[in-house]
């Protein structure tokens, strides 16, 4: 007996090759997706849904060695139109003789009107494919998705990749925006206690001599429940980086003002803590925030042990207004993206049932209070100012 119970392992092992076939596609049968867009328009009194994505070019695939003279030549756009989102993406394929493969999408896309009426739908479609991964980035772009799609890479040889590092890397770096995954998007999207904000990416003049545009990853979109309702700009999207994000990577220049002079504070890190407080029926929420950076500008300010807590205190007051516009905007436009609501769902659950379905009333009417605790832990100073003869 114990003779046959070793030879099962083996038996099981050669029926697992016996069975198996080979399910999977050959790589040159395949459209590899690497962006997607979806539009909703108008067009002669019909609405209709735009499916756009850019696909790599095999035709246009260097050998080792060479040379590329194509910027964008390394992709290809396919545009699908039709009266849903199915048969627009049936059509989208029909353009095509490959079999799409969407498990190496970058970025999906939402042109403004799709996002200001059919947003759910268009993360549906983002999440509706089994081979795509959980971390692709969601984006919105004020006009049509396709102009994004069709316009050329700045830098990269792929406008996918480019996106891709602009939202990962270049834009939480540079405290321009952030990058906002499909997965959490749709999450926000059905959560009762927070709504969704997504990166936002535009095409703006170029400051490349051989270009005429470039894609620009700067600023967030804000939704109430699944509609576009509004943008954040630069400084107010520094001051959701603040609120919400925990900062560890780059040096983010805040620009201070201190006796009419400028001087840029290099935000290093940062973190923050919501703490809601229930007062009987009263609710409000403070937000301690905890920042670490450097000044190097000792041209314009005289650095020296006596006044770094001066200049800490503004920096301080800079930062705290920062994130009151921030909280600002979001009681404008009655959308909690800033998960206030949710940290209260989160620590006090009795207080939260109590809200119902009035959570954005509540929290539009609570008091918010950013508390601000910024140190300077670099000046770059060797010595005293340099005296430079200017005559």
């Amino acid at each position: 007996m114990i003779k046959k119970y070793r030879i099962i392992p083996f038996f099981l092992v050669f029926l697992i090759f016996l069975f198996t076939g080979c399910g999977s596609k050959e790589v040159e049968s395949l459209a590899v997706v690497t962006l997607v867009g979806v539009d909703y328009t108008n067009e002669n009194g019909k609405d209709l849904y735009t499916v756009s994505s850019t696909i790599l070019n095999p035709l246009n695939q260097k050998k080792e060695g060479e040379q590329s003279t194509d910027k964008n030549g390394q992709e290809k756009v396919l545009i699908g139109k039709g009266r849903t989102m199915e048969e627009a993406v049936i059509n989208f394929t029909a353009n095509s003789s490959r079999v799409p493969f969407y498990g190496q999408t970058s970025a999906f896309i939402l042109g403004e009107r799709m996002a200001e009426e059919k947003a759910s739908e268009g993360a549906e479609a983002g999440i509706r494919y089994g081979e795509n991964r959980p971390k692709i980035f969601m984006m919105v772009t004020k006009g049509k998705a396709v102009d994004i799609l069709q316009s050329e890479p700045t830098t990269d040889k792929l406008l996918s990749k480019e996106l891709k590092d602009l939202a990962m890397n270049k834009a939480l770096t540079n405290g321009f925006s952030c990058g906002i995954f499909l997965c959490d998007f749709t999450a926000w999207l059905e959560s009762p206690d927070r709504d969704a904000v997504a990166t936002l990416v535009n095409m703006v003049p170029s400051e490349e001599p051989d270009s005429s545009q470039q894609n620009l990853v700067q600023g967030l979109a804000i939704f109430r429940n699944d509609k576009l309702v509004g943008w954040l700009n630069k400084e107010e999207t520094m001051g959701y980086l603040l609120l919400t994000q925990k900062i560890n990577r780059g040096q983010i220049p805040i620009t201070v003002i201190k006796d009419h002079k400028e001087f840029s504070y290099y935000l290093g890190t940062s973190k923050s803590k919501i703490q809601p407080v229930v007062n009987g029926n009263k609710i409000s929420y403070r937000i301690d925030i905890k920042t670490m950076g450097a000044i190097t500008e000792s041209a314009v300010l005289d650095l020296n042990a006596e006044n770094i807590k001066e200049l800490e205190s503004l920096i301080e007051d800079t930062l705290q207004n920062l994130t009151m516009r921030t909280v600002n905007k979001a009681k404008e436009f009655n959308s909690d993206f800033l998960g206030l609501t949710e940290k209260l769902h989160r620590t006090n659950l009795s207080a939260w049932q109590t809200l119902g379905p009035e959570w954005r009333k509540a929290f539009c009417q609570a008091e918010v209070e950013v508390v601000v605790d910024a140190k300077i832990v670099q000046t770059g100073n060797i010595a005293g100012k340099l005296n430079i003869r200017t005559k």
